[in-house]
């Protein structure tokens, strides 16, 4: 679309990888914040990330620091409450209205995160990130540039802040860090990613034709967050044949679980993994990737079955989407002394899509990782809580915004 583009960050296309570290942080508006302060503050922080890509640290002004490697990129994304702003300049879109979103944990904790879902808010669940004005998505190939530039975010915020008072318009909310594995499993142990769409699909699936009254968010994208945790405690109390017809895969190769024997034994496809490579490379994709049709029940109850319909589209009725998921390892004072899980984040033209498949009977409705919702294996009816959940419009990149979505904000 002329002068409009999807915003970096998104890593859709061939042979892209997303940087190693991710970031993830939260802004709210501060009391009495008006649209207007809130977009030149946005501003602002816009045009210190383009700084910072150059190695301009304002405290350091002349000196650069370097930047080699970094390869940090920054996407902003807006959340419902930035269209409720006084004197916002635009109409809330359609993917943003309440049918739309993930629900606010419940005041003590826990909840269900969506109607008809199996998953649901961990106790300590953060509300913050659903009453965010907007998200910022840092990736990079080291980790000082995501930590840089949150600790820049704070120190703008902060001197732009009211000297007697404090007070300012916008406030870091909660942020989140992760890591890309490079094993390319993830902390279950298992594979992951493996059934994410081929890239010359992506665009098609993430990119907003805009509709009549939304011609806007043309060329943009819609950014669904959850960070979710994983009870490693129950799944270790699992054998390797529940794990595997759980997932859908053999534990080792990636392959995926076909059928079962008549005692109940998970079998691999044969062909798996072309000979000489492994189950992530390209000579397995599409034929192995993305797991064929079963007839068998309990292998067709399992996770990427029930996530990775086969056969279905990307057009506009699917619910077919691009994620990328980056782990995190955090300390938490209960046993076992850590808490780990993903970063999920995901790229679609509607939530609708990932809605869709979370809540959907056959798909993932009902079920919080996999199996028979009726007949879950001991702990896996709770083996994933969320802790932080969001969805905001990623508007597209427009010349010359000062910041995409500058004119939401009326500038």
């Amino acid at each position: 679309m002329p002068g409009r583009s999807l915003q970096e960050g998104i890593y859709h296309r061939p042979g892209e990888r997303p940087g190693r570290f991710f970031g993830l942080l939260f802004l709210r508006a501060g009391e009495n914040c008006d649209a207007r302060r809130a977009g030149e503050r946005l501003a602002d922080l816009w045009q210190l990330y383009g700084g910072l890509k150059e190695g301009k640290v304002s405290d350091l002004d002349p000196v650069a620091v370097p930047v080699d490697g970094d390869n940090l990129q920054v996407l902003i994304g807006l959340g419902p409450s930035a269209f409720e702003l006084a004197g916002a300049g635009r109409a809330k879109p359609d993917g943003l209205l309440p049918r739309q979103l993930f629900q606010v944990p419940a005041q003590a904790g826990g909840g269900s995160v969506l109607p008809g879902s199996g998953l649901t808010y961990a106790a300590e669940a953060q509300p913050a990130p659903l009453a965010a004005i907007a998200c910022v998505q840092l990736t990079a190939d080291t980790k000082l540039a995501v930590d840089r530039a949150i600790v820049e975010t704070w120190k703008r915020l902060f001197d732009l802040a009211d000297p007697e008072t404090g007070a300012s318009d916008l406030e870091l909310s909660p942020f989140y860090l992760g890591i890309q594995r490079s094993d390319r499993r993830s902390w279950i142990d298992f594979h992951d990613g493996l059934s994410n769409m081929r890239s010359d699909e992506r665009e098609a699936a993430i990119s907003i034709d805009g509709r009549k009254g939304e011609e806007w968010i043309a060329g943009g994208t819609y950014l669904a967050f959850l960070r979710i945790a994983v009870d490693l405690v129950a799944w270790r109390k699992l054998d390797r044949r529940a794990q595997e017809l759980l997932v859908g895969r053999d534990k080792l190769s990636g392959c995926p679980i076909v059928s079962t024997t008549e005692t109940g034994e998970p079998v691999a496809d044969s062909g798996c993994p072309v000979a000489g490579t492994q189950i992530w490379q390209a000579p397995n994709d599409p034929l192995f990737s993305e797991p064929p049709h079963t007839a068998d029940p309990v292998v067709a109850q399992s996770h990427v079955q029930r996530a990775n319909h086969h056969g279905e589209g990307v057009g506009p009725s699917g619910r077919r989407f691009f994620r990328q998921g980056y782990e995190f390892l955090e300390w938490q004072a209960e046993a076992p002394g850590f808490r780990a899980g993903l970063n999920f984040v995901s790229f679609q033209d509607t939530p609708e899509r990932l809605m869709g498949t979370l809540r959907g009977e056959g798909w993932l409705g009902r079920v919080n990782f996999g199996g028979d919702p009726a007949a879950q294996p001991p702990g896996m009816e709770r083996l994933l809580s969320v802790h932080a959940a969001g969805v905001f419009l990623v508007p597209p990149r427009r010349t010359p915004e000062r910041f995409p979505g500058a004119g939401v904000f009326g500038l």
